[in-house]
């Protein structure tokens, strides 16, 4: 017999009880035997095997243990906190056979569950290792095991296991561990339904998956996006998910098939000269792996306004120069450099360009969309848009 049992209020108990006679005396073990509990001291009797049934014991219960067989296993239902206290058990038979025995059992009544246990404690671990969590929650009551729930489930693998001689359940967890699961809180939950219509209880445990993977998702990002003028500064930012962090980042501009190293660190700045404009890249340094972010694919747009060709009664040829010749000819990319002058433009009164002065307001149209290229400018390694204009 175990000396201490833990049981839920409102629920039943499974007391284990087997036990021994002096030589001679098990002759005396029949069927007019029956089993006897005692509370506390003074010993108070609480349950008789002979009453079950009758509803006269102080509290119900059941000996499912062979006497005979020299086993007093008994299950007492309903509990509440007035029976937290120590017990022992007699024998009684229609014969010389009456006997105490000296063995006490405590049987601590909660009124919580107490909370399931998870094993291994803690988990991390490297990517594509394979994990196998188990929740373990005692089940004191044989006819109401409780019922054990994992949030989130991660797999469709998961092990159920009955209960152990020891009053306990279990259920087995299978994953993989992958980057998404970093970070992620995993519950084990152990549901307990209760006797005679009481609420159900329950009680949870958790943990917190760690996770070890080399640089996901890479990627680059710029600031100021779009076109900027020729002069100001633009922001290149490397950013990449890793545990841990990635703190070495490796910067290259692409020339054709060749990469040429630039530097090292998160954000990169360029000056915005001519020559700055064209495609970049970044690499994610770390002990688990590299990876690098997917190319720039809308290299950078350093704009400048060029001179007012003319004045001609309502029309003036305005030229907007685009490095970056490789958009040269998309509609959209018209449409919007189209925007920017005429926010350019309304911004105020006047606006000086050069030598010349415009009057706001001005209706910017597009005259064409067809690419030029001006041969006062192919010295300067630039290509432009034809726009025009024409004052209301």
């Amino acid at each position: 017999m175990p000396q201490n049992i833990k049981a839920l209020s409102g629920s039943c108990v499974n007391i284990p009880c087997s036990f021994t006679l002096q030589l001679g005396f098990e002759s005396f073990l029949t069927t007019s035997c029956k089993g006897i509990w005692r509370k506390g001291w003074p010993e108070v009797q609480v349950f008789d095997s002979s009453l079950t049934g009758t509803g006269r014991n102080i509290i119900q219960g059941n000996l499912t243990g062979n006497l005979q067989q020299k086993e007093c296993t008994t299950i007492l239902n309903d509990l509440t906190s007035y029976l937290n206290d120590y017990f022992s058990f007699r024998i009684e038979c229609d014969n010389y056979l009456k006997y105490n025995f000296p063995e006490l059992v405590t049987i601590y009544v909660e009124e919580n569950p107490s909370k399931p246990t998870l094993s291994p404690a803690t988990v991390n671990v490297m990517e594509g290792t394979s994990v196998s969590l188990i929740c373990s929650a005692a089940a004191p009551c044989p006819s109401l095991p409780p019922t054990l729930t994992w949030t989130p489930t991660l797999s469709n693998s998961v092990e159920d296991l009955q209960v152990t001689p020891n009053r306990v359940i279990t259920s087995i967890l299978n994953f993989t561990a992958s980057h998404v699961h970093h970070g992620e809180k995993i519950s084990c939950t152990a549901l307990y339904k209760r006797q005679a219509g009481k609420s159900d209880k329950s009680s949870k445990t958790d943990l917190t998956v760690a996770v070890l993977y080399p640089p996901r998702n890479t990627s680059l990002s710029v600031s100021p996006s779009g076109s900027v003028v020729e002069g100001s500064s633009v922001t290149l930012t490397c950013n990449s998910n890793a545990n841990p962090a990635v703190k070495n980042y490796t910067w290259y501009k692409i020339n054709g098939t060749d990469a040429v190293l630039l530097g090292s660190g998160e954000s990169f700045t360029l000056d915005s000269k001519a020559s700055d404009s064209g495609e970049y890249c970044c690499e994610a340094l770390h002990a688990l792996g590299t990876e690098k972010a997917t190319v720039y694919s809308a290299p950078l747009n350093f704009a400048t306004f060029c001179h007012i060709s003319g004045f001609k009664h309502k029309d003036i040829k305005l030229y907007f120069f685009v490095k970056n010749q490789q958009q040269v000819g998309h509609n959209h990319e018209v449409e919007r450099h189209l925007l920017y002058i005429s926010n350019f433009f309304n911004k105020s009164k006047t606006e000086k360009l050069g030598r010349a002065k415009l009057f706001s307001p001005l209706k910017l149209i597009l005259c064409s969309a067809t690419f030029c290229c001006d041969y006062s400018c192919k010295s300067l390694g630039v290509c432009l848009y034809q726009f025009c204009t024409s004052r209301d």
